[in-house]
């Protein structure tokens, strides 16, 4: 069959995509030019998103220019929110950013303010200005550590004090850390939490600090990677805890029975079982666990550590080893 003739016609040329705004024309947009023009150069930058406008503002005239705008018709603080840019590829400015979500009724708009801080400077409280921003920066506070000066009552609102980091900063684990001094006062200090090796983990394991603790959890984060592992808290060795007491699942759950009965009890158990009878039944939490979740620990290659037994002193150290070895975990 003969080939049809076909006209082939060239594609259509792709359509330009429109340009920006330029900041200064966002400046003379309507919405917000009266309100830039009366704060002058607090407002720094202006970037448009999506038909929002974006006004960046100088930290330090942040207040001016909120009740700059609340005076005309944005009312409404919606919500603010922390910005972490550490990892964010190129960027060489301050670490963090707070952007303040702005709505006016009366205009049915929303514009968005945004200002920077570095870990060192706190940023000026709005908290005067709307007083919704007084939970919304305690909760800033708490997950980036950036502070508010001026705040009615700067305390953390979703962590307890005492935890240390800022779970929503980007070099805080994924995995999350152990407690701390709320959780265990017997372990840490006030205000203090975990240090590698503190509870018997990988240093991996916990968000590593420099130098003390603070009362708040500030810190600058670490993030070596080491595998030492810190001491465990000897004033708790002589402690021994209500739980240290015989049960089913547990027989040898005795501070009173020799190693060698309490092993004998366990000999046809699994490794758990017996590691858990070889310590010393206390339950005193000098090594960051229960005497059971210490066992579980090892047997589950979450700690390799055998010594932080300390009641139990060298002769539980001992026959960990022996366990361990026997079981082809060292």
């Amino acid at each position: 069959m003969a080939e049809e003739n076909v006209t082939h016609r060239p594609a259509p040329a792709a359509a330009a995509k429109p340009a920006g705004r330029s900041a200064d024309e966002i400046r003379h947009d309507p919405l917000v030019a009266a309100t830039v023009e009366r704060v002058g150069e607090s407002v720094l930058d202006a970037k448009e998103f999506a038909g929002e406008i974006t006004l960046i503002v100088d930290r330090d005239d942040l207040v001016k220019v909120a009740k700059a705008f609340k005076d005309d018709g944005f009312k409404y603080l919606v919500d603010l929110a922390g910005v972490d840019y550490s990892t964010y590829p190129g960027y060489k400015g301050d670490r963090f950013g707070v952007s303040y979500m702005l709505y006016s009724f009366g205009k049915n708009k929303r514009i968005r303010l945004r200002t920077y801080t570095d870990e060192a400077t706190a940023i000026p409280s709005v908290s005067a200005v709307w007083k919704t921003a007084n939970w919304q920066e305690r909760e800033v506070y708490d997950m980036f550590g950036v502070e508010f000066s001026n705040h009615p009552n700067l305390e953390r609102i979703l962590m307890w004090e005492g935890f240390n980091g800022h779970p929503l900063r980007k070099d805080f684990p994924i995995r999350g850390i152990d407690t701390g001094a709320r959780i265990y006062p017997e372990v840490f200090p006030e205000g203090g939490g975990p240090k590698a090796g503190s509870t018997g983990k990988d240093a991996k394991d916990v968000n590593v600090y420099q130098g003390p603790w603070t009362n708040r959890g500030f810190g600058i984060p670490a993030r070596t990677g080491q595998k030492t592992q810190m001491e465990p808290a000897p004033e708790l060795a002589g402690a021994v805890a209500e739980t240290a007491k015989p049960s089913d699942e547990a027989p040898w759950h005795d501070p009173d029975l020799a190693i060698d009965q309490r092993l004998d009890m366990a000999k046809a158990l699994d490794l758990k079982a017996k590691l858990f009878a070889a310590m010393a039944q206390t339950d005193c939490t000098a090594c960051g666990w229960d005497c059971e979740g210490y066992a579980a620990a090892l047997a589950a290659g979450e700690t390799k550590d055998i010594s932080l037994c300390v009641p139990g002193e060298q002769e539980t150290e001992s026959m960990l080893q022996k366990l361990m070895k026997d079981a082809g975990k060292m």
